[in-house]
């Protein structure tokens, strides 16, 4: 599995404001089932399926999240392929949320 991801540029964000991250992935062996968003350092990992997808093209993908309290936070997305196996590889967006 690979994945190559594009930051967002660096802005101010300010809570309560969407914040829009977005990359792209790619599995051509197995196919990318879904796309998994952690903000607790990985402890925990929310996915979106991209089960349609075909396994011989890559994805581009988009999340937005809306930041509800000031802080810095540690953005992780990984993929997990159609086989049931998560990405070795782990992708981190850092950014910060002021008021």
């Amino acid at each position: 599995m690979s994945e190559n991801n594009a930051t967002s540029t660096p802005e101010i964000h300010r809570v309560g404001e969407p914040i829009t991250f977005e990359g792209y992935v790619d599995d051509f062996e197995h196919g990318v089932a879904q796309i998994q968003f952690s903000l607790d350092n990985g402890v925990s990992w929310t996915g979106y399926s991209t089960e349609d997808s075909l396994d011989d093209i890559g994805l581009n993908w988009s999340f937005v999240y809306t930041p509800t309290k000031a802080g810095c936070y540690l953005l992780k997305v990984r993929a997990l392929s159609k086989t049931g196996e998560a990405s070795s590889l782990v992708s981190g967006f850092a950014f910060e949320v002021l008021p």
